[in-house]
């Protein structure tokens, strides 16, 4: 598995915006339906930076488990977590960043990592 930060890998992603999620805990007790539903909603994050974000990346353990292109980003209409951002958008299931690792997501404590943003 190729670290995304490698040097080769990351000539490539030079002028992609993307926002990372760390979707272990939630993707693993399987707490949503879907990959697309773990990765999209209930974000604490700043919504004007997140709008500039070509790509999301649904992350489990350090590794880009999903790609999506987002579309639209709001606030949350659920009560339970007000305030926080979902996006709508499209999963890329032939992404060439699936199964790249991303060590700087590893141990953090903020689930949010920004790459060129």
């Amino acid at each position: 598995m190729q670290n995304i930060f490698d040097s080769d890998r990351n000539t490539q992603i030079c002028n992609e915006r993307i926002v990372c999620f760390n979707i272990s805990r939630t993707w693993r007790n399987r707490e949503r339906a879907n990959l697309y539903e773990c990765t999209r909603k209930y974000w604490r994050l700043n919504g004007e930076r997140v709008r500039h974000a070509d790509l999301v990346f649904a992350v489990c353990q350090g590794v880009v488990i999903g790609v999506f292109r987002p579309h639209s980003w709001h606030r949350t209409q659920c009560a339970k977590y007000a305030g926080r951002w979902e996006f709508e958008g499209e999963q890329l299931v032939d992404s060439p960043y699936l199964n790249l690792k991303i060590e700087a997501m590893q141990k953090r404590q903020n689930p949010v990592l920004y790459i060129n943003m």
